[in-house]
């Protein structure tokens, strides 16, 4: 066991991989990209990366990431109805390919992506983890007034740091309207669906209104019991599903400035210890603005309303408890690159659902990334992510969730498709009215990362 452990210290040390950034070639950045479309509020959030980290065009990518990660909490141990859980550090080697297609065509094109994922436990070699993920985009513009975007997600995973949209060659799910994913859910299989929708439509040269649609559903499943199979814990996660809409109306006022406003609904269903539905309606002003070619800075707000319908039950009796509130809803982003360095600042106030933790929450976070070239073989790597979320029931008063990410790593390129990678992570946990969450983690991995690129014609 002596043996194992140090063979996976020194592979960590050695390989290495950054969970929140996966992909680093050679040349340097250019300039940050502008969209084909009108500008609105969606549920993609991309950051501001180097050109090289995503192909695009008609091209096939493929490849595979094989390391070992360590977690100060990674190993769990059986409790009892009077002794909780309790955890303990473990080491787990993991194997990750992945391919993904992409065409392009004169009115749009189309992007398959699927990652699998398998790890597994140096103490508990029963304790294997698998990941699924399949996500698929289309885009089409028959003219120069109509443009459809649609995408779609799936996850499958007991990985509590995987994460649904991590594939190649699509942007990361986020904004207003995406996923919520911050928290670190033990002992948990979880089950993710994001599908989104976005029509534009230009209604004259420099004007144009669309529509967005989306539907959520997130199911976890409970791997843990607290004493014997006839007497298994409940699950203490809270499944959710979430449909949004939005009506939007954009304006360019410029060529570097475009404004409009949105009429953004959200409808959260969730399903735990207690039924919970909340509805939100918010109107949102917006603008984004391209003060230079290497930057985009986009910033929205609004009034919000959220009404929340609990279900209390008193033994056999059964009534609703009801909750309305106004707030402020509001975001903002700051995206740049530059010929050797890139960061994006992004920010948030919004109606959520809760992660697993809470039903429907005023979730309010930020986030920053920052990546340098410091040599032609060596990239660093720097994420931190802040998250606040407060439950909006009546039935739980005072129920948060709260979480800090923090971490990063060097990206070492032994050939254009060969690098070594390492990645530190610290994330912090606190939560009050849940009591089945995980403490804090000390996270640290590293992996030999290999990828090919095909291109599959004009």
């Amino acid at each position: 066991m002596k043996l194992c452990s140090m063979f996976a210290l020194v592979l960590t040390l050695c390989f290495a991989t950054v969970a929140f950034a996966q992909d680093a070639q050679e040349t340097p950045a250019p300039a940050v990209q502008e969209s084909s479309g009108p500008a609105f509020l969606g549920a993609e959030a991309p950051a501001a990366t180097m050109d090289s980290d995503l192909e695009s065009g008609n091209v096939m990518v493929a490849g595979f990431s094989l390391g070992a990660a360590y977690d100060n909490r990674g190993l769990a141990h059986s409790g009892t109805p009077v002794a909780p859980i309790t955890y303990s550090g473990d080491t787990r080697y993991f194997f990750q390919p992945s391919i993904a297609f992409q065409r392009k065509y004169s009115t749009g094109g189309w992007t398959l992506s699927y990652t699998p994922g398998l790890s597994v436990s140096q103490n508990d070699t029963g304790d294997n983890q698998y990941t699924q993920n399949l996500a698929g985009e289309l885009n089409w513009k028959p003219n120069s007034r109509f443009a459809l975007h649609a995408r779609q997600d799936y996850s499958l995973t007991d990985n509590p740091f995987e994460t649904v949209g991590r594939v190649d060659l699509l942007n990361g799910l986020g904004g207003p309207l995406g996923p919520n994913y911050d928290g670190v859910l033990p002992q948990t299989k979880r089950t993710s669906l994001v599908s989104t929708v976005d029509l534009s439509y230009l209604v004259a040269e420099h004007s144009a209104i669309g529509l967005t649609a989306g539907f959520q559903k997130y199911d976890y499943d409970n791997l843990g019991s607290s004493s014997t199979p006839a007497t298994p814990t409940p699950n203490p996660f809270v499944n959710s599903e979430v449909i949004s809409g939005s009506a939007f109306f954009s304006q360019q006022l410029s060529p570097m400035v475009s404004a409009g406003v949105q009429l953004a609904y959200t409808d959260i269903y969730s399903t735990g210890a207690e039924v919970a539905r909340t509805q939100a309606p918010a109107p949102m002003l917006f603008v984004k603005w391209r003060p230079t070619a290497r930057t985009q800075v986009m910033v929205y707000g609004g009034p919000e309303y959220a009404r929340t319908r609990e279900v209390l039950s008193l033994g056999i009796v059964t009534f609703p408890v009801y909750q309305h509130s106004w707030r402020a809803t509001y975001g903002g982003s700051l995206a740049w690159s530059g010929g050797r360095h890139a960061f994006d600042l992004q920010g948030m106030r919004r109606v959520s659902n809760g992660g697993g933790v809470l039903s429907a929450v005023q979730d309010t976070n930020a986030g920053a990334s920052y990546r340098a070239r410091l040599t032609e073989k060596l990239l660093a790597d720097l994420r931190i992510n802040w998250s606040d979320e407060t439950g909006l029931g009546l039935l739980n008063p005072g129920s948060y969730f709260r979480s800090l990410w923090a971490g990063g790593g060097p990206v070492f390129n032994l050939k254009r498709s060969l690098a070594l990678r390492m990645d530190v992570a610290y994330i912090h946990q606190s939560q009050f009215g849940f009591g089945a969450l995980a403490g804090n983690h000390v996270l640290v991995q590293g992996s030999l990362d290999y990828r090919f690129h095909k291109s599959l014609g004009d």
